[in-house]
């Protein structure tokens, strides 16, 4: 006897300015774990279908925050990932970036922080900030 439920769920894709609205029907465990996506419609493009399955079974998310910034008369400077990570990995990824103290001066896509948590991703600066 199978304990898996099936169930229809509706989001929008974002992979496009269009936004398609996804219609995907997909398997669960009794955790509530998916285990299989079994139709994606509603779909414009193929990357709504690839959306669909990824966001289902490893949703990914590029991180955008702060550091601190000594040397300088701005106190934080913005930062992001390069490129999305699992958005599993958000919390950790935050706990280390917390930490850092970036020293001034530093200039708009400089690398603040090489590899984050072994993603060959880096953290880089979104902005340009000068010395005091």
């Amino acid at each position: 006897m199978s304990t898996n439920a099936t169930e229809t769920l509706q989001f929008n894709c974002t992979t496009c300015p269009s936004e398609c609205l996804l219609t995907v029907e997909v398997e669960r465990v009794a955790n509530g774990a998916v285990v299989e996506v079994r139709s994606v419609t509603g779909n414009n493009c193929p990357r709504g279908d690839k959306f669909a399955h990824q966001e289902l079974t490893c949703p990914m998310r590029v991180l955008t925050t702060t550091v601190a910034v000594s040397g300088s008369d701005e106190a934080l400077l913005p930062v992001r990932i390069a490129e999305a990570i699992p958005l599993e990995l958000h919390a950790q990824a935050m706990a280390l970036i917390r930490g850092l103290v970036i020293d001034a001066p530093i200039r708009m896509g400089d690398i603040v922080l090489e590899n984050l948590l072994d993603t060959n991703i880096n953290l880089i600066a979104s902005m340009d900030i000068g010395p005091v």
